[in-house]
């Protein structure tokens, strides 16, 4: 005796509804998966700017003495007890 068309119908249906809920469930948890990874990707980015701009500044203030000596290094020194 064949299924009746009302019983495979409903098989159908029950599949189909539990393959959509798995594939709903997958691509949340993806998703999620994603977030954190991104998450941790601009911590990540952030950390090495904050590190990059204190490594800046001490190079900034290295910079700025070099020029100071720079500047004492080229003046001529005063003629003094020299006879004209």
């Amino acid at each position: 005796m064949p299924l009746d068309d009302s019983i495979l119908s409903a098989v159908a249906n029950a599949n189909f509804k539990a393959n959509a809920e798995l594939a709903t469930q997958n691509v949340l948890t993806h998703t999620n998966r994603l977030q954190i990874l991104a998450e941790k990707a601009l911590a990540k980015s952030l950390e090495s700017m904050d590190t990059t701009q204190s490594t800046e500044i001490d190079a900034g203030a290295l910079v700025a003495q070099l020029q100071q000596m720079m500047k004492g290094a080229q003046t001529t020194l005063p003629e003094t007890g020299q006879t004209k």
